[in-house]
């Protein structure tokens, strides 16, 4: 009689458990942090980072105070990061029953039931948790007003969620609030305070008249998508007026926004830099915008979120060139 061999017995050794335990772990960290929309969330960080750099360029002793703030300033990126990201999948928590129902939506972390909704929700208390505990690390033995604001920016996420992101216009406005949000952090954070009272508030209000705009055109783009879902769910603009004249609307907000940023003399006065990095950026997002206005809708939403990083990146940029 032959000896069997090993093959036919079905063994799995011990090597080949531990590497499926692995990919199983790193696969359902994958859908964790897609809940959170990785991408989508840098917006945020970024405006926190225009918004304490305008700060910080315009005191005399720049240089220093941007080398000082260094880990401040990484703390508090972070924590932002984690706060909007709890926000986001708070979101699809509350959303779950909706987006099971869209056709792009339902691959969603909770809707296909990849992550149950439990699991979820605790993963959006660990996050909300840890992204206050980097707030009073970036803090750092400077005041309560950082962690405060984290605190008050949580609840407005979930208060959101639960409910007032159903009712008219609520959703665009909050929406647009978040966007600009992270600029009252940066005037929160460290010394920031004291430097308001040399007219930075100037500043940082122009930064906010951009991204507010920006940011509810995107939501009013978005919520066209979703026209048909929303219905009897939610109260949007593109159920009370139409798709085509909401789409108006959004890329009016849109060409205001550029219109401002070219003509205004105050916004080049505020990114100027040696190479002028922000005209290459307004150089490159507003013909993005004007293609963004002229694809079909889930491109041009797309492309108009990208326009938006690369007017950012060229704010950062060019604040980065005037702490040199």
């Amino acid at each position: 009689m032959t000896k069997p061999s090993l093959n036919e017995y079905d063994v799995v050794s011990p090597s080949s458990s531990i590497n499926n335990a692995k990919e199983d772990i790193v696969q359902a960290a994958k859908f964790y942090v897609k809940m959170m929309r990785p991408i989508t969330i840098i917006q945020a960080v970024g405006a926190f980072l225009v918004g304490r750099l305008v700060i910080l360029t315009s005191d005399a002793t720049t240089h220093s105070l941007t080398i000082q703030e260094l880990p401040s300033i990484i703390a508090a990126s972070l924590s932002i990061y984690l706060s909007y990201g709890a926000g986001m999948a708070m979101n699809d928590c509350a959303d779950v029953g909706i987006d099971s129902m869209h056709d792009e939506k339902q691959s969603r972390s909770i809707a296909s039931n990849t992550i149950s909704l439990r699991n979820a929700s605790l993963f959006c208390i660990f996050l909300s948790i840890l992204s206050m505990m980097l707030s009073f690390i970036a803090s750092c033995n400077r005041g309560l007003g950082f962690p405060v604001w984290t605190f008050v920016n949580l609840a407005i996420m979930a208060a959101y969620a639960l409910g007032l992101q159903r009712i008219f216009l609520v959703k665009n406005l909050i929406c647009g609030y978040l966007a600009i949000a992270p600029l009252i952090g940066a005037s929160l954070l460290g010394a920031g305070t004291l430097l308001l009272r040399r007219g930075v508030e100037d500043k940082l209000l122009k930064l906010a008249a951009i991204g507010f705009p920006l940011q509810v055109a995107r939501e009013i783009l978005k919520d066209i998508e979703d026209v048909e879902i929303d219905k009897g769910i939610k109260q949007t603009l593109p159920l009370l007026v139409g798709k085509s004249r909401s789409k108006l609307v959004a890329y009016s907000l849109v060409a205001a926004v550029n219109m401002t940023m070219l003509l205004s003399s105050s916004y080049w006065r505020m990114f100027y830099s040696t190479p002028n990095v922000y005209a290459l950026s307004v150089a490159i997002g507003t013909p993005m915008c004007i293609r963004a206005s002229m694809l079909e809708l889930s491109k041009g939403q797309n492309m108009l979120k990208r326009s938006i990083y690369v007017l950012l990146l060229g704010m950062i940029t060019a604040l980065l060139n005037q702490a040199r």
